[in-house]
C-alpha cells in the first residue's frame, strides 16, 4: 500500500456513501498514517473483500 504507482487511466464511476463520523475518522487517521488517499484504500478494501467472497464460493459449490 505504501509507494504504489500510480493507478492506471481507466474509466471510473463516483461510488457516493454515507459513513458514521467515527468510522470516517478512522480511515483518514488510517490514510494520513500510510499517505495514501481515501479512494486507495476504498478501492483495496472493496477488491480485497471481493477476493475473500470468490474464495469462499470456490470452497462450497464443488459436489
Amino acid at each position: 500500500m505504501e509507494n504504489r504507482p500510480p493507478l492506471e487511466k481507466t474509466e471510473t464511476k463516483r461510488l457516493n456513501i454515507m459513513l458514521p463520523e467515527e468510522l470516517m475518522e478512522r480511515v483518514q487517521s488510517y490514510c494520513n498514517e500510510k499517505n495514501m488517499t481515501i479512494q486507495e484504500f476504498a478501492t483495496d478494501a472493496i477488491i480485497e473483500k471481493l477476493n475473500l467472497v470468490y474464495k469462499e464460493r470456490r470452497k462450497k459449490g464443488r459436489l
